[in-house]
């Protein structure tokens, strides 16, 4: 999944204290992408004793993280949700809402106490069913599917209409407004296009960072400022997403990309 600078500093944190506890952790943030990152995971799964997840808002949204956690419950593997980033509870998925959260947001002495006794009495974990569960689809975004629907032959206004709504949403999210964009572009340029959609596309590209805007004051890190593109403080980019701490999405003109900091 697609953690951010913060959580991917706060994940360290938490494997530095598991591993202190005498647990062997294994991450996936060792790999890349593709077919054989994610085979990698689904044995690492097989292997554990348990799954530990990192709870921030950023698993609200992940399908590969969801997946991994339902392979893991059909392996009868124990869940051990630890809350990195203030969640609401409203807002865990269902199958994480009935299990106790260890909350590890401070990593104090508490925190670290509470984490040894939820490990402490993680259940054995069962040997592997036979036969093995059919193994999760890699995950693939949602918007490979706009990417066919923008490039189909016909689209009548309705479904024109739906689309521009669902992309417009994503390009409130800094890790989909790059191919958001690019998709609406497509979208805009098509000679069957209706007026409407035309016209509520034209309004959210006008909309979108670009090096003509003015520059609003660059925050702090910590800094109780709203969440938003703010200017690159390392002068690298124009802009740089700024989420209570310099993120690693930025954009030039429109074109985001991720450059770690």
């Amino acid at each position: 999944m697609s953690y951010g600078r913060e959580d991917r500093q706060l994940i360290a944190g938490l494997r530095t204290g598991l591993q202190r506890l005498r647990h062997e952790v294994w991450v996936d943030d060792r790999l890349g992408g593709g077919q054989e990152w994610w085979a990698e995971i689904l044995r690492q799964i097989e292997l554990c004793d348990a799954v530990v997840v990192a709870v921030s808002p950023a698993l609200l949204e992940s399908q590969a993280c969801a997946a991994e956690r339902g392979y893991a419950r059909q392996l009868g593997k124990a869940v051990l949700p630890v809350c990195i980033r203030r969640v609401s509870t409203e807002l865990l998925p269902p199958d994480l809402a009935p299990l106790h959260v260890i909350d590890y947001i401070d990593p104090d002495v508490d925190a670290a106490f509470e984490l040894a006794a939820a490990l402490t009495h993680i259940p054995t974990s069962p040997a592997l069913p036979e036969p093995m569960p059919a193994k999760p689809v890699i995950p693939v975004s949602y918007l490979s599917e706009f990417t066919v629907r923008v490039h189909a032959p016909t689209l009548t206004l309705d479904e024109q209409l739906a689309i521009v709504a669902r992309l417009g949403a994503a390009l409130r999210k800094p890790a989909e407004r790059g191919p958001a964009l690019e998709l609406l572009n497509s979208l805009h340029q098509r000679d069957d296009l209706y007026m409407a959609p035309a016209r509520e596309i034209e309004k959210l590209l006008a909309v979108q960072p670009s090096t003509d805007d003015p520059s609003p004051p660059t925050p702090d890190p910590g800094s109780q400022v709203a969440a938003d593109w703010y200017p690159d403080p390392t002068h690298r980019h124009r802009l740089r997403w700024f989420d209570r701490d310099w993120t690693d999405w930025v954009c030039d003109g429109g074109s985001v990309t991720e450059d770690p900091l």
